[in-house]
């Protein structure tokens, strides 16, 4: 309706109320006096004259618009304080909290402050027993380095990993547009489908990879009888020809790892300390090393 004039809004009043308050007459009786450009309909009318009764004005209200103000050097200095005492908050609340506008903060942040976002890293948990055998870890290491300066090398170092079959799903992606919930629903199993993998490596190559299989080809769980078959089956074939006086291995701290029966069965091998939990020195992943 702000097209139309003060003096355009005063005949519609008056024509609305001198034709019995019928909106329909008057769209008809002056929508030839403004020409095409200004075409009048019903609905405007109806807003027009309700407006009217409501508040005896026949004029739009000014909407109220919110301050955004500009980048400056005094709002460098406010951000730039903020984010020292808060890196977390994000930049829609640093623009409500200093009355900025979004884009005004986000060059503020990368174009004057140059500054970049950054995630959080996810690492493994430290208790306050893991630096006491974290330490002895490292100790051990560097007595043996000191003694042959070919120590490192001749460490054969092992894990497992699980590979899921699965497709996952992440519902904050995923979004479905429509007037009505679709209630749609994604299933997945129970127990998931996933691969596990062993492999090793050390400074003369890779041993491996060695999948957890049955015979139908099916995978299944590592537990101490499916460890000890891949050890006899599979590792020491792989091994065959090398000199295991020279050589120690490492694995996790898995039950199926420090079984009485698997440590017997590699001590046969490698006569060297075997790094491991219940083995002759104890497997700690420090970030020392």
């Amino acid at each position: 309706m702000e097209r139309y004039t003060k003096e355009q809004r005063v005949i519609f009043v008056k024509t609305h109320h001198n034709y019995r308050e019928s909106y329909a007459e008057t769209v008809r009786r002056d929508c030839g006096i403004f020409g095409r450009r200004n075409a009048l309909y019903q609905s405007t009318v109806q807003r027009m004259i309700k407006k009217f009764e409501e508040t005896v004005s026949i004029m739009d209200s000014k909407l109220s618009l919110r301050h955004r103000t500009r980048r400056s050097v005094d709002n460098f200095a406010a951000v730039s304080e903020s984010v020292a005492e808060s890196p977390g908050t994000s930049i829609r609340h640093l623009s409500r909290q200093l009355d900025i506008s979004k884009r005004a903060m986000q060059r503020t942040l990368t174009k004057d402050l140059h500054l970049r976002a950054y995630k959080i890293e996810l690492t493994q948990e430290f208790k306050p027993t893991d630096h006491v055998q974290g330490g002895e870890f490292v100790n051990c290491v560097l007595e043996n380095q000191k003694v042959d300066g070919n120590f490192s090398k001749k460490i054969i170092f092992s894990d497992e990993a699980h590979f899921q079959f699965d497709v996952c799903v992440n519902t904050q992606n995923c979004w479905i547009w429509g007037a009505g919930n679709p209630r749609v629903v994604h299933e997945k199993p129970l127990r998931a489908q996933r691969a596990t993998v062993w492999c090793g490596f050390w400074a003369g190559g890779v041993v491996g990879p060695y999948f957890f299989e049955n015979e139908p080809g099916s995978a299944v769980t590592v537990n101490g009888v499916h460890y000890c078959n891949m050890i006899t089956e599979f590792l020491w074939p792989q091994l065959d020809g090398m000199d295991m006086e020279d050589k120690c291995f490492q694995q996790e701290g898995a039950i199926c790892h420090t079984e009485r029966e698997t440590i017997e069965l590699l001590r046969q091998k490698f006569p060297d300390p075997v790094i491991s939990r219940n083995g002759d020195q104890k497997w700690h992943r420090s970030r020392a090393i």
